[in-house]
């Protein structure tokens, strides 16, 4: 009788066993179920704003300028190594929507959903899966805003009405908008400015509601933010003057600094 028991008692425990295996199983494909059609849906989503934003960008009066002066200045990273040592916060992810802002005069900005699919670099892996939103320079404006000093017919070759409510789309060639459905690699800060603040960028803000601290920008979009399109292989510098330069020399660093993000991080 006691080996009987034995028996019994083992058999039951193989079958348990099978048994929570089977479960295991099905929550692992449960999971990837659900996670398949999240990504569906954010396929699906991206597609759509993609449409509605091209067609609004089709529509309107396309003015090249560039945000680099000839006297301008910035400090910025120049390899992964001046990344940590900064503490930046270098995030990958990819660009869902966009959204005019309103009511700035001479400039324009936009505000950029990026759903963060891995942070890169810093302490904030809470944000991973999550969508932020980001100010990036350029985009779409009323002439009337982006040239209310203005009385010229004529802005950079295209002609304007600076009075009218017609629609202008500002390119800036050194930080372009990356197309919407590509993924990005850039560090960010937040958006931070205070009472006190009179920049052209801070009173833009304000008009637009933006509260201090609950959006971000890159530290340097026109040197440190990278871009790969759908079916691209690599990511490339997403400053476009910088990136056609026809002189080697002048490109070394920065050929340097992509070849390095993409060794470490296009997986």
């Amino acid at each position: 009788m006691k080996k009987i028991v034995i028996f019994l008692v083992t058999g039951l425990s193989v079958l348990f066993l099978a048994g929570c295996q089977s479960a295991d199983d099905s929550d692992r494909d449960s999971a990837k179920d659900k996670e398949a059609s999240a990504q569906q849906v954010q396929k699906q989503t991206i597609a759509k704003n993609k449409t509605k934003w091209d067609a609004q960008v089709a529509k309107a009066k396309k003015i090249d300028v560039t945000s680099i002066g000839e006297t301008s200045s910035y400090v910025f990273p120049s390899s992964i190594k001046k990344f940590k040592e900064a503490k930046s916060l270098l995030i990958k992810g990819t660009v869902v929507n966009y959204e005019k802002l309103s009511y700035i005069h001479d400039d324009a900005y936009t505000k950029a959903s990026i759903k963060i699919d891995k942070v890169l670099l810093g302490n904030q892996k809470k944000l991973e899966g999550k969508t932020v939103t980001l100010i990036l320079h350029g985009g779409l404006t009323k002439s009337s805003d982006y040239l209310s000093d203005k009385n010229d017919l004529e802005y950079n070759g295209v002609s304007v009405n600076p009075h009218s409510d017609e629609e202008l789309y500002i390119h800036d060639t050194d930080a372009p908008l990356p197309a919407i459905g590509s993924s990005i690699i850039t560090d960010i800060n937040y958006v931070e400015y205070d009472d006190q603040d009179s920049t052209a960028f801070a009173n833009a803000m304000r008009l637009n509601k933006i509260k201090t601290k609950t959006v971000y920008r890159p530290r340097a979009e026109q040197f440190t933010l990278w871009v790969k399109d759908a079916g691209a292989k690599e990511y490339v510098l997403n400053n476009e003057n910088q990136r056609n330069n026809a002189d080697p020399n002048d490109l070394s660093s920065e050929t340097a600094f992509t070849k390095e993000i993409n060794d470490a991080y296009n997986k």
